[in-house]
């Protein structure tokens, strides 16, 4: 099977991810190929997530993911605690296929759709866990330089990532701006400072938010 993107997509991706401050290039293209046209594959028997129309997988969720671009680190281990679909952990695989990638889901079936994906793009530097992000905490304690979740409960994520960060790495967790009021102090709990909140808008205007921490 070949794997590519149409020109209306590929232009809504560049444009898009020029949006967010990330370049992407050819082969960043055809990566997204593959797991776009692997959720539909999946998707026919597994809700991996809200949306299966591809226009709408890019806009919302891969130009989403792009979002992180510029706090990627130069080099070290970035683990995606709920990865999912892959979003953000294979956008970021796909973006940058220099970094050590972890990508954390504790649902069975979620986790072999995301080495499906792995394995058909060829990302040889990504891990797939199925295992809850409380086991793999143990595993990695303090040895990431960068953790995040997309979409996931503050409660919930910034407790195990403050275990997994490295002492000088980041925790970032992509949310929308209602989550603000509370950012602060969530992080606070778990021995997370806030170190600064990114606002963005996607294409459509709908609004988006980078909480970024450090320990």
């Amino acid at each position: 099977m070949i794997h590519t993107l149409s020109a209306a997509e590929r232009s809504a991706l560049r444009v898009g991810a020029a949006h967010v401050g990330a370049d992407v290039d050819d082969d960043f293209e055809r990566r997204v190929a593959v797991q776009l046209d692997l959720i539909g594959v999946w998707g026919a028997r597994l809700r991996l997530t809200g949306e299966r129309d591809r226009a709408t997988l890019l806009r919302k969720h891969v130009v989403d993911s792009l979002a992180l671009a510029p706090l990627l680190p130069l080099a070290g281990v970035v683990v995606d605690i709920g990865s999912g679909a892959g979003f953000p952990g294979l956008v970021v695989a796909g973006l940058r296929p220099d970094l050590e990638v972890v990508l954390v889901e504790s649902r069975r079936r979620k986790a072999s759709f995301l080495g499906d994906v792995v394995r058909t793009i060829g990302l040889d530097r990504v891990r797939v866990r199925n295992a809850r992000a409380e086991d793999v905490a143990e595993e990695i304690p303090e040895s990431s330089a960068l953790v995040v979740s997309r979409a996931v409960r503050l409660e919930a994520f910034l407790p195990v990532a403050a275990r997994v960060v490295a002492p000088d790495g980041r925790v970032v967790a992509m949310q929308t701006p209602k989550q603000r009021e509370i950012a602060a102090v969530t992080g606070a709990v778990s021995g997370l400072g806030l170190e600064s909140v990114r606002e963005y808008r996607l294409l459509d205007g709908e609004p988006r938010t980078l909480f970024v921490y450090r320990r």
